[in-house]
């Protein structure tokens, strides 16, 4: 931040109003130029007191620096007018203020007060948040994990994991290990309870890889990431960074990821445990996951970081936009040539993913919610008995473990419907003034409303998934094909192989428990990410400002079957 914009700030904040000049909104700090950006023009970034980082264009970024409370608007517009080669009036001025910074939270009200802030509320973003691990510890943990990130310790821990990899892999295996934990499926909690702390030291990753390049790492908490419960951790502060630092941060859980693999390797080595090596290939497992850059995983924000492109799910509408002859979308030509060819790309590839994901999750949908009905039933039988037997932790244990089966549902449920209204309304808006339009539209989601109602309609198919079966991708496709059936997730063929696909409680026997456990998942969700378009954008007069962006706030989450 300059010295200037550090003293409008402070001045701003202090400085009382009373429909007189314009102040800052209490916490606002200019932060300057958005560096190594993915645009044209690099754009200037603030942030809010709630978090959220706002995209600038330099005429408002310089507007907000002149700024300070006490400043009439001929004041400022002498200011803006020098900084930038614009002849700005008064008028001008204060219709910025009014029409641009007052609606982004930039600027206070014209009474004086705060404005009320609006949270943006991005596509496919973690939800339920609570903070768990408040900034201060946080800042102490990082402490401990901090010399980490030196470079040689970062080259010899990497050197490290790759001797160990070429040995376990090519010439030891992991057979064994495989062998023993079939053999004791009690070493399965062992291995989940593992994956979980994995996941946390994750996020510890993101947040010390933040600070160690300079940024304010937040708090750390938990939510909801599309079904899966996940941790999170605020490094919003990144986007003060460069390039380079954002990288760091974006790779600072899978690095860590990294870190606890050849730590467990090391274990075994001493110990000679077979299982620990099923340990470390879980964590590869991991990273590969991580990497893929179509959900709000870590290989989203890489992407989004090597571009320069803060919030690339935002980009999805124009890039399709501009593709269509005789289309064009600003937006995207404000884009630099070698990044726009990027983002297209990821875009054409990303829209299939997510038809085939949210498109298994529609049609799974029965069967998942009966094997989690089967499994609560199973849970409250145990749960009764040992309260009958007077065994109480046992009982509060099933209970603990009967809440716990809602979250995926609930998740499912919620990520699902956000992203149908978001896709009505969105259609909505666009149909508006066309009647043509508005009947398509219509006519489209009363076909997708009737498609979900006869895969949905109960007609046998709500059986529960059984140990057998493994939930491939080429499954998946398989099951888009008998759409027809009625019942694609457990076709009648299907069933009759399974023997009835019963359930486990019906059966009287068997443990539901008995399969490899869910992997956990990270996805870096920035707390305050310059450039969340899904946040409150405001129309501005031509040829006078640039698009001004809310952000959404950058958390990087760890999604556990338990989201820098």
């Amino acid at each position: 931040m300059t010295k200037e914009a550090q003293t409008a700030q402070a001045d701003g904040a202090r400085a009382p109003q009373a429909d007189g000049p314009p102040r800052l909104a209490e916490g606002i700090e200019l932060i300057g130029e958005y560096e190594d950006s993915g645009y044209k023009e690099a754009p200037s970034i603030a942030r809010r007191a709630d978090g959220q980082v706002i995209q600038l264009p330099a005429i408002l970024y310089h507007l907000a620096e002149s700024i300070n409370g006490r400043r009439t608007y001929d004041e400022i517009a002498e200011r803006v007018t020098d900084a930038t080669g614009r002849g700005l009036g008064p008028e001008e001025i204060k219709y910025l203020v009014d029409e641009k910074l007052r609606p982004l939270g930039v600027v206070a009200r014209a009474d004086g007060k705060d404005p009320e802030l609006k949270k943006a509320d991005p596509l496919l973003a973690l939800k339920f948040r609570v903070a768990i691990v408040p900034e201060r510890v946080v800042h102490a943990v990082t402490s401990v994990f901090y010399p980490f990130f030196f470079p040689p310790v970062i080259v010899a821990a990497v050197a490290g994991l790759i001797t160990f990899d070429v040995w376990m892999f090519f010439f030891h295996g992991i057979a064994q290990g495989a062998r023993t934990i079939v053999y004791n499926p009690i070493l399965l909690f062992m291995l989940l309870g593992l994956v979980v702390i994995a996941t946390a030291l994750h996020e510890i990753g993101h947040a010390t890889a933040a600070r160690y390049g300079g940024a304010k790492p937040g708090v750390m908490g938990a939510g909801i990431y599309v079904v899966w419960p996940a941790f999170y951790t605020d490094v919003t502060d990144a986007y003060r960074l460069n390039r380079l630092g954002r990288l760091r941060t974006d790779l600072g859980g899978i690095y860590f990821n990294a870190l606890f693999a050849l730590g467990t390797a090391g274990v075994y080595l001493l110990t000679g445990f077979e299982p620990l090596l099923i340990v470390v290939l879980v964590q590869h497992f991991q990273i590969i996951q991580q990497l893929l850059p179509f959900l709000r995983l870590d290989g989203y924000y890489i992407l989004s970081d090597l571009t320069g492109v803060p919030d690339l799910f935002n980009r999805i509408k124009p890039t399709l936009k501009s593709l269509v002859p005789g289309k064009k979308d600003e937006s995207v030509d404000e884009l630099k040539p070698w990044v726009r060819t990027v983002v297209i790309g990821w875009v054409l590839l990303l829209i299939p993913v997510l038809l085939f994901v949210f498109g298994s999750i529609m049609i799974n949908a029965p069967r998942i919610f009966a094997t989690a009905y089967d499994s609560f039933l199973v849970h409250y039988d145990k749960a009764r008995a040992a309260f009958d037997d007077g065994h109480t932790a046992k009982g509060v244990l099933g209970g603990v473990q009967m809440a716990t089966l809602g979250l995926p549902a609930l998740g499912m449920a919620l990520s699902s419907s956000r992203a149908g209204v978001r896709a009505f309304s969105g259609g909505w808006h666009w149909s508006e003034g066309a009647p043509l339009r508005r009947v398509g539209l219509v006519s489209g989601t009363a076909a997708f409303i009737a498609l979900l109602g006869f895969i949905w309609y109960p007609n046998g198919d709500y059986r529960p998934i059984q140990r057998g079966e493994r939930g491939t991708v080429q499954g998946a496709v398989a099951q888009f094909r008998e759409l027809q059936t009625g019942r694609p997730g457990l076709t009648s063929q299907r069933e009759q192989e399974l023997g009835g696909a019963p359930a486990v409680r019906d059966e009287g026997s068997g443990d539901p428990n008995e399969a490899p456990p869910p992997t956990s998942t990270s996805t870096t969700e920035t707390t305050t990410q310059p450039t969340d378009t899904s946040g409150a954008t405001t129309t501005q007069p031509a040829d006078t400002t640039g698009e001004a962006t809310t952000t959404q706030p950058t958390d990087t989450t760890g999604a556990t079957t338990t989201t820098p």
